[in-house]
């Protein structure tokens, strides 16, 4: 797949991420490759987020879109910008989850760096407030995840 048929191909996916608020992760999963480097900014740092893992095949990829599916509902996915660099993307946007058990909203900017290999996504590293979310799911309970955004 040519760097434009990347570009087009991850647009259509966050379209659809935030159109069915999380429920195509069927979409994402035929983007990747068998082996992909999954980075998640919290790193599982608080067991609320143990699904923040490092992942490193599509497999395991399962178990991070399901522990987020399962711990949160999507209020909105929205990208602003996208910055392509060969088969290297930048994806720049906003977006609010609201956590399931605790009912406390994370809003936060979110950036993804995305890299693909004969037309599947071979790394992806996501960046975003992460002490929002850990205090939206109750793992810092002297922490607002209601600040600046």
């Amino acid at each position: 797949m040519t760097t434009n048929g990347n570009l087009a191909a991850l647009k259509q996916c966050y379209e659809r991420w935030n159109e069915t608020k999380g429920g195509s992760t069927e979409d994402w999963l035929a983007m990747m490759d068998d082996k992909i480097d999954f980075k998640s900014l919290a790193k599982a740092q608080s067991p609320e987020v143990s699904f923040t893992a490092r992942r490193t095949c599509k497999g395991e990829m399962c178990g991070y879109l399901s522990g987020l599916l399962d711990d949160w509902e999507m209020e909105y996915y929205r990208v602003d910008d996208f910055v392509v660099d060969g088969d290297k993307i930048c994806v720049l946007g906003k977006t609010a989850w609201t956590n399931k058990r605790t009912g406390i909203r994370a809003e936060s900017p979110k950036f993804d760096y995305v890299t693909f290999k004969d037309g599947k996504i071979v790394a992806f590293y996501e960046f975003y407030d992460t002490a929002k979310m850990i205090a939206a799911a109750g793992g810092m309970p002297n922490a607002t995840p209601e600040g600046p955004s």
